[in-house]
């Protein structure tokens, strides 16, 4: 049975990821379809490519991937399909692909539309989805259209390392009001070389790492290697981030003694 994942910015309250979810069930009832999100904050990029990011490797090979995040008929980015570590994707060249993996690049690009030749500016289910549901039915993606080199760029904020500091920023905040940043392990251990630290935020410091949660009592602040390898800060059943006064691009420093 194929699989079509949905991750998108229209939120809850207005009609458009009804709208697509059903003109998609009608156009091809026989699909698995999984709502990966749609409560992405718009126009947010970095958060759509973190998300989906560490979502789609769990499903299986030849998932078709349609992602709508900024996708309104801007007229600034085109509209493309992609093959990415034997999955598919589909949406608007904004950036959020050159995010979903590090270590690897597309496969194959094709243009589905230009910018400013969107059929409508129902671009989700005007041009993404005829195009997800062609790759879940096993037409190759090399049919969809005219292929492209590259797709467009948008740049992971880290600071370069120093000897004894390591800066990162919060790039997301889950439900949980719990505090991501783009600080991997590698990066912690390349640096740090098991000396001492400090991780020194706004209103307090860290200077222990724990495995998760509940190793701290409850109401305490926590850091830790989450399972996506970066570094994760939070407090044991409390709102870390409107303690910490951390927000979004908060700068995160650890310094190495």
């Amino acid at each position: 049975m194929a699989i079509i994942t949905l991750t998108t910015d229209f939120g809850l309250k207005d009609h458009y990821a009804a709208s697509l979810k059903g003109a998609l069930m009608r156009q091809m009832p026989s699909a698995q379809l999984v709502d990966v999100t749609h409560q992405i904050p718009p126009f947010d990029f970095g958060q759509a490519a973190f998300v989906l990011g560490h979502a789609f490797q769990e499903f299986p090979s030849g998932t078709v991937h349609l992602v709508a995040v900024g996708s309104g008929g801007s007229g600034r980015y085109n509209h493309i399909a992609l093959k990415l570590q034997g999955h598919y994707f589909v949406g608007c060249d904004n950036g959020i692909f050159s995010l979903l993996s590090t270590d690897h690049q597309p496969e194959l690009i094709i243009q589905l539309a230009l910018s400013g030749k969107e059929p409508s500016t129902f671009v989700a289910r005007d041009l993404y989805l005829p195009a997800a549901i062609k790759l879940a039915n096993g037409i190759p993606l090399e049919k969809l259209g005219l292929p492209q080199t590259s797709v467009s760029q948008l740049i992971r904020q880290i600071s370069p390392p120093e000897e004894d500091v390591l800066k990162g920023t919060v790039i997301y905040i889950d439900s949980f009001s719990n505090l991501i940043t783009n600080i991997t392990g590698d990066e912690f251990d390349r640096v740090g070389k098991g000396r001492l630290f400090s991780i020194d935020l706004i209103r307090d410091e860290i200077t222990e790492l724990h495995r998760t949660y509940g190793d701290v009592p409850s109401g305490a602040i926590v850091a830790f290697f989450n399972s996506a390898g970066v570094l994760e800060i939070a407090m044991n059943n409390g709102n870390a981030a409107g303690l910490l006064n951390l927000k979004l691009n908060s700068v995160v420093r650890i310094t190495f003694s």
